[in-house]
């Protein structure tokens, strides 16, 4: 980290010093270039005299010319070291990124893994009666689907930013599919309403990816309380909304939480174990099934509201 930070701000260091330097001469030059015109009319007469041109015959437009070549010169210097050291920034922003993230999923991945070793090794142990031996079994399956689930959105982050994410569309009542996956014993627990009849055209496959997300999040970030699954119809539009009452996200980042690796940088964000990739695979689906997603106050009271937009299906 040290270091790390020696680097970068040296390269700061070096731009500032970089676009000073350049602004002065570029002011001097111009100064120079205009101030004295003495000297430059000598130089053009004498090269002039040299070429057998008559100074009468002289361009006195030449003088602004060679301003301006040299304003455009420095100006494209400024520019490129601009853009070079915005370039800069922006690497070695995605590198420490990658750098938590990495830490983040290494934990992710020991914790459960240490866990499964735990119950295992306890398994072998004699003496245990059946209701023990069951118990420490749910929980080494609960620690595996665990590690299954963040192996699972790896692999998908990787197959929708290789363009090999596979959609297959069909029209579905939304409603009717949301109620058929409340019913699913690996699916977590929402209360549900809406419009019955709003029908839209989504890949069911994924959809049940987007809404397990959103769900299993308004757990984690909630407050206990059952979420809530919202089906609305307006203007041809039918939204699912996913609303919780807990911590919330603050205003100012609710773009930024849809980006990859990217988590909210507070305490209470920060108690909850988390890659940031689950809202990114969700957006990135919700797209390519040609809808939109976002986040919102929840309007019942505390806490946040997703909500993916798609077509009506008339």
């Amino acid at each position: 980290m040290v270091n790390r930070r020696w680097i970068l701000g040296w390269a700061i260091t070096g731009f500032v010093v970089a676009v000073i330097m350049s602004i002065t001469l570029l002011v001097l030059w111009n100064v120079y270039i205009i101030g004295d015109y003495r000297t430059i009319s000598h130089l053009s007469q004498s090269l002039g005299d040299l070429r057998n041109i008559h100074p009468e015959h002289r361009d006195p437009s030449v003088r602004w010319v060679i301003v301006a070549m040299g304003s455009t010169f420095f100006t494209v210097i400024i520019t490129a070291l601009s853009l070079f050291f915005a370039a800069f920034l922006a690497s070695r922003r995605y590198q420490r990124i990658q750098t938590d993230w990495l830490a983040t999923t290494t934990h992710e991945l020991k914790l459960p893994t240490a866990n499964i070793q735990l119950f295992a090794q306890t398994l072998q142990k004699t003496g245990l009666g059946e209701s023990d031996r069951m118990r420490f079994v749910s929980l080494i399956l609960q620690e595996t689907q665990r590690m299954d689930g963040l192996v699972t959105r790896i692999l998908m982050t990787r197959r929708i930013e290789g363009g090999m994410q596979e959609i297959r569309m069909e029209n579905i009542a939304a409603l009717a599919w949301l109620e058929s996956c409340r019913k699913r014993i690996a699916s977590p627990a929402f209360e549900l309403e809406g419009v019955r009849e709003a029908r839209v055209r989504v890949d069911r496959r994924q959809l049940e990816t987007v809404l397990d997300n959103l769900v299993h999040n308004a757990h984690k970030y909630g407050d206990g309380s059952l979420p809530r699954v919202v089906v609305l119809a307006s203007d041809g539009f039918v939204t699912i909304e996913v609303r919780d009452s807990g911590i919330g996200v603050p205003a100012a980042l609710r773009k930024k939480v849809f980006k990859r690796f990217y988590r909210v940088p507070n305490r209470e964000h920060r108690r909850r174990t988390g890659t940031g990739l689950g809202l990114y695979i969700a957006r990135s689906l919700v797209k390519m099934m040609g809808g939109t997603m976002g986040v919102r106050d929840n309007p019942e009271g505390k806490g946040s509201a997703f909500w993916i937009r798609f077509k009506e299906v008339v």
